[in-house]
């Protein structure tokens, strides 16, 4: 009998299916992966076994016990245990103090009120097993200093040690190695080899970070649009052409006499889609020079360097956490750079705020829709053709976005809540280009969205790049991306591993979907 079973889990968000019938076992001590591109599923079903979501349809089994709708707090003490995608730990808090806590209430003793009160210290028990866990994780040299003198990879270890501080018989891991470097990594994963050699633990783990996955995982299952694609052994999983094609695009074959051996390479841009900057082409519009950056304590991006040619289109690539949208938000001003300089159009823009760098011609597309919901097509794009075109520059604006995006025109009366997620994107993508910006940064254009509208949004995107527009696209759909792409820049743990033409990439499936932590 499987340690937790998942059966047929249906989940609906208004209309909206994000997951379909989805099926999934983990047996005691076993370390199963669980994959897919981004708005595949994957924290939407992590919620559902957790009691975060209750499924529209199906059951979730534990230990042979029907748990569809116990909460979470029961979920807990039956042996669940979990991590968080971002992470959630306490400021002013030493490690010690929260594997501390997490101990109490493992117990349930009601100390944890003493606690507030500074009445109770801990017992040698307590002392004991916290000692054990700081050990295990070598977080023993840390053990008193608070959360905020960490590097991120021993923030990610102490939500870990939390988590087993409770006696998990299940692990939940929602993307452990985000924002981690490649050392970091391969130190969780010889972690939780040790976790789960030492203590039995069964672990469910949702990564973005393939080689990780590879390296730790023995098997897999693939989530793409809410559906399971693919699920085995890892090596086989990872072989599989639905999975390449879910995590890159579209395949492309580079031996004709072998045809079973598919790849993934980066096309060579059309020769007819010149810019009408040519001339300018090999100066930089954008300038990125050993750039770090961090979101408090915790350090996202280390030494990038790169630039993009005025009038070029240059694709970011790389894994989630890899620090893409991190150089996008440094790029408008969102998020500030720790040291390096930013340079556009001959301008240090390092220390701008956004709306000092946006008048500069800096458009930022960023994921997810960005439109108002309650109101229509067409008084979204007035809202903000009225303030960026004038009263006079609406009408035209309008008459550009429905050329742009025909099927927006079609719908011009119907409220933006209710359009399509691929007609919403369209929705927010219109609104920053019927006025042509100077450089143009578009987050994951594809992200939740069905094959057919990316292809349509990318034909707009190259319609763009036909008016000699700069363009700065982080994308997960690699083969759209590099389609239109003149060069192409692969980060990985917030480093720049390839910077260069996009021709000369060879094969990205090799770069993207390789094991790197041993």
């Amino acid at each position: 009998m499987s340690l937790l079973e998942a059966r047929n889990i249906t989940k609906r968000f208004a209309g909206i299916t994000a997951l379909d019938d989805v099926s999934l076992t983990v047996d005691r001590g076993e370390a199963v992966g669980l994959i897919g591109p981004n708005g595949a599923g994957k924290t939407t079903f992590f919620n559902c076994l957790l009691g975060m979501l209750r499924p529209d349809r199906g059951s979730v089994h534990f230990d042979g016990t029907d748990i569809t709708r116990y909460a979470v707090h029961k979920r807990a003490r039956l042996g669940f245990g979990r991590t968080f995608q971002r992470i959630e730990l306490f400021g002013g808090m030493t490690v010690r103090d929260h594997l501390l806590v997490a101990e109490r209430a493992r117990l349930g003793t009601g100390r944890l009120w003493k606690d507030c009160l500074n009445q109770a210290k801990p017992s040698d028990e307590e002392s004991e097993r916290v000692e054990r866990t700081l050990q295990l994780l070598r977080l023993d040299q840390v053990a008193d200093r608070r959360i905020e003198a960490l590097s991120l990879g021993r923030g990610r270890l102490v939500e870990l040690g939390r988590a087993l501080m409770t006696d998990p018989l299940l692990l939940l891991l929602d993307e452990p190695s985000s924002g981690l470097d490649q050392h970091e990594t391969h130190d969780l994963v010889r972690t939780l080899h040790e976790i789960q050699r030492d203590r039995g633990t069964a672990i469910l783990l949702v990564e973005h970070d393939i080689g990780m996955v590879q390296a730790f995982a023995s098997r897999l299952y693939v989530l793409d649009f809410g559906t399971v694609i693919a699920e085995g052994a890892t090596a086989d999983v990872m072989n599989d052409d639905a999975v390449r094609r879910a995590y890159l695009g579209e395949l492309t074959t580079t031996h004709a006499e072998e045809p079973e051996h598919t790849t993934i390479t980066a096309p060579v841009p059309d020769d007819t889609a010149t810019t009408a900057t040519t001339a300018n082409a090999g100066t930089p519009l954008l300038e990125l020079s050993e750039v770090d950056a961090a979101y408090g304590p915790f350090r996202a991006l280390f030494g990038v360097s790169f630039s993009v040619p005025e009038g070029k289109v240059v694709a970011l690539l790389g894994g989630n956490g890899a620090g893409k949208t991190t150089v996008a938000r440094v790029v408008t001003g969102l998020v500030p750079v720790t040291s390096g300089e930013v340079h556009f159009d001959g301008t240090n823009i390092a220390g701008m705020q956004p709306w000092q760098i946006a008048p500069r011609g800096v458009v930022h597309a960023p994921e997810g829709r960005s439109v108002f919901s309650s109101l229509t097509v067409d008084e979204n794009l007035t809202l903000d053709f009225r303030r960026n075109l004038g009263r006079k520059g609406v009408s035209g604006g309008l008459e550009r976005a429905y050329e742009l995006f025909p099927r927006l025109g079609e719908r011009r009366k119907q409220l933006a809540g209710t359009l399509s997620g691929g007609e919403q994107r369209m929705l927010a993508l219109a609104r920053v280009l019927v006025r042509p910006p100077r450089l143009l940064v578009v987050d994951e254009l594809s992200l939740g969205l069905a094959p057919i509208i990316v292809d349509e949004v990318y034909a707009t995107l190259q319609k763009v790049r036909e008016t000699g527009t700069t363009m700065l696209i982080i994308e997960q759909y690699v083969g759209h991306a590099l389609r239109i792409a003149d060069s192409a820049v692969l980060l990985q743990h917030g480093e720049v591993v390839y910077d260069g033409p996009a021709a000369e990439l060879g094969d990205v499936s090799e770069r993207l979907l390789t094991a790197q932590p041993s």
